[in-house]
């Protein structure tokens, strides 16, 4: 696996910020004020936990992906799927920076696809949400992870193109690692970070950013 799988991860998970925000974003700023009525240590746990717990589902996600695809690999023309994989996750990163800048919802259908896996896990998430205690917001977080999300759903094929099960979770870990920050102070510092990532501008430049990675991708398969 290259470096450059990596990056894009990281990168697209740190330019998602406002997308992260505008999902997980009400989860956070919740727990945020939760914590904070205890102390500002309690609050940076939480904030911990709960990204940990992101992440965590992240990188099982990405290992059972990839891991799925490398069986199918086994059987069937490896190199001509690899190619495929390739193809499609540039792509993805394309029409993900259609989605960031907010111009055209183009993943809408595919998180409307994804409420089937959702729709079980949402009410055990809902009930540890009720949880008063700091650690709750491990189980929280990872919980939360499964939450359907263009964002995490483009990264994926990213991860499935490794065809590796430790690679594709090595990918989404880095995907989670961009989005950590950014989510941490979401718990932090709640609404005062989801109006910085309202801001057009910002949203207009991380979606060319993206689109850009998708380009780069493009260009190195040709």
């Amino acid at each position: 696996m290259s470096s450059s799988a990596l990056v894009s991860a990281f990168l697209t998970g740190l330019l998602g910020a406002s997308h992260c925000l505008a999902m997980c974003g009400g989860i956070a700023c919740l727990l945020g004020t939760r914590s904070s009525k205890h102390s500002t240590r309690s609050a940076a746990m939480s904030a911990l936990l709960f990204n940990t717990g992101r992440i965590t589902s992240y990188a099982l996600a990405g290992f059972v992906v990839a891991g799925s695809l490398s069986q199918i690999a086994r059987v069937a023309d490896s190199t001509k799927m690899l190619m495929a994989l390739h193809w499609i996750a540039a792509l993805m990163m394309i029409l993900l920076g259609i989605h960031l800048m907010r111009f055209w919802s183009v993943l809408a259908p595919l998180e409307r696809a994804g409420q089937l896996l959702w729709r079980p896990i949402q009410p055990h998430a809902s009930r540890m949400l009720s949880s008063q205690s700091t650690w709750g917001a491990l189980p929280l977080g990872m919980l939360w992870g499964w939450l359907p999300c263009g964002l995490v759903y483009s990264t994926l094929t990213l991860a499935a193109a490794q065809t590796n099960a430790a690679k594709g979770a090595l990918v989404m870990a880095c995907f989670g690692a961009g989005t950590f920050t950014i989510m941490c102070f979401a718990v932090m510092f709640g609404s005062k970070i989801q109006a910085f990532a309202k801001h057009r501008a910002l949203q207009i430049i991380s979606g060319l950013l993206v689109v850009s990675l998708g380009v780069n991708q493009l260009v190195k398969l040709f």
